[in-house]
């Protein structure tokens, strides 16, 4: 992969803040995974919130490079591990061991080694030929550091020079023994990696492919097939000057559902989240996460709706300024998502709120929300943002949902509460900004 280095001023944590409020699901059906350089190490714990509430489910620690005299570790150009102990960060461990703390997204961690720059696995070879690979080498005593320091489940094998498998082979049975799994991350040389996942079997357990720069148009299928095990392809998001270089959550969601059916891809990945930081106000972390959850786990499997039916059914609703007259109020309470795309509510409105009057103070269980991507439009287009408020008398409110940084398409919120009025009050219309609400259909429970 290409190799950038970043500036890694250090940020030391505070104590552990809750990660945002989410639905009951937070990642969709499929997997997904982000690369990310100088952020993840530098951006200290809201860099871990923001991925924890990402939807993504596996992250990426990009790149460890391997000094070829000393065997010393770098993440990108800032020193982690020397002579078998961890020397970076004193911070950074305890961030990292938040990322799987619920609520989250995230159930796995790995650590690539390698890039399109230093031939670190050239480096990896010499040291294996000077000092072997026995629990007394240096390769296995800082490698050793590194897991205990990261809690990493992989190592990430970027070779994208060197390929030499003896060595190859050799240290990856060595990670494996200290708890790895090991994870291959082609771009090209087919034969090597072929021979790599022949020598090591099911320790490797996840393949990435990359699928943009030098990798652009390697087909999945043909890349599973030789290799015996389903590949996840990997994509660039939006970055350069004003975003306008790569793929869009859009985008990769429509790449992925191709994948997905041509080639049974498992989840996919996205390079890299410096630059989804970098163009963050369009294109978030959770719109590509959920772009790749959906098209590769075919949607994500909603919790159960909360007891009670839904009183909301066929009730009078009101709201903000509709975008047509096809796309009105009580489309959202009709019951229905099979009407097509029009079959929704719809607001392109400054302010977005949309009330139902359920007739008379009834006792609520919860409340569902059934988003763009249920009634089968894009799931970038999924409300990300937005309020859940009660009423007696339509006019002074009480807020008993708070949801952010939801990318499910239904999303479900269990709330014990009361009221005649409930009201949607759309504050972040979709993944990438506030645009035009879409609501398919909003419930309100009671028993």
């Amino acid at each position: 992969m290409k190799k950038v280095f970043a500036s890694m001023a250090v940020v030391a944590a505070a104590a552990l803040p809750a990660a945002p409020a989410h639905a009951n699901t937070l990642a969709a059906g499929g997997r997904s995974a982000v690369y990310g350089g100088g952020p993840f190490y530098s951006g200290g714990q809201s860099v871990m919130n923001t991925l924890r509430a990402s939807g993504f489910t596996t992250v990426v620690l990009w790149a460890i490079h391997v000094h070829a005299d000393t065997g010393d570790l770098y993440l990108n150009d800032q020193l982690v591990v020397s002579n078998g102990q961890y020397v970076g960060n004193a911070d950074w461990p305890a961030q990292l061991r938040t990322l799987k703390q619920a609520p989250t997204s995230v159930n796995r961690i790995e650590v690539s080694v390698g890039s399109a720059g230093p031939d670190d696995w050239g480096a990896i070879a010499s040291l294996i030929s000077q000092g072997g690979t026995g629990t007394s080498s240096i390769l296995y005593r800082n490698f050793q550091a590194l897991r205990s320091a990261t809690g990493a489940d992989a190592i990430n094998d970027d070779d994208e020079q060197h390929y030499d498998l003896n060595s190859t082979t050799s240290f990856a049975r060595m990670v494996i023994s200290q708890g790895y799994t090991f994870t291959l991350v082609p771009y090209t040389n087919m034969g090597f990696w072929r021979s790599v996942k022949s020598n090591l079997g099911a320790s490797v357990d996840r393949v990435y492919l990359q699928d943009y720069a030098g990798g652009t148009g390697n087909d999945p299928g043909a890349w599973a097939s030789s290799l015996g095990m389903p590949v996840d392809p990997g994509l660039w998001s939006k970055h350069g000057s004003g975003c306008a270089t790569g793929d869009s959550p859009t985008d990769v969601g429509n790449k992925m559902r191709a994948w997905k059916a041509s080639a049974g891809i498992p989840g996919g990945f996205m390079w890299l989240y410096d630059d989804i930081q970098a163009c963050a106000g369009q294109y978030p972390a959770s719109a590509y996460a959920a772009a790749i959850n959906n098209a590769t786990g075919g949607g994500s499997t909603p919790p159960p709706v909360p007891a009670g039916q839904n009183v909301a059914l066929n009730r009078p609703a009101t709201g903000s300024a509709s975008c047509n007259s096809a796309e009105s109020p009580a489309k959202a309470v009709n019951g229905s998502l099979s009407g097509g795309t029009t079959d929704k509510w719809c607001s392109l409105a400054a302010t977005k709120t949309l009330t139902v009057d359920l007739g008379s103070s009834r006792s609520l269980n919860g409340f569902v929300v059934r988003h763009a991507g249920a009634g089968g439009e894009s799931a970038t287009w999924d409300t990300r943002d937005y309020d859940i408020q009660v009423s007696t008398d339509n006019a002074t409110w009480k807020t008993v949902v708070q949801a952010r940084a939801n990318t499910a398409d239904v999303a479900v919120h269990n709330a014990a509460t009361s009221g005649r009025y409930v009201r949607l009050n759309v504050i972040t219309a979709e993944q990438g900004g506030n645009s035009a609400a879409r609501i398919y259909e909003f419930e309100a429970y009671a028993s």
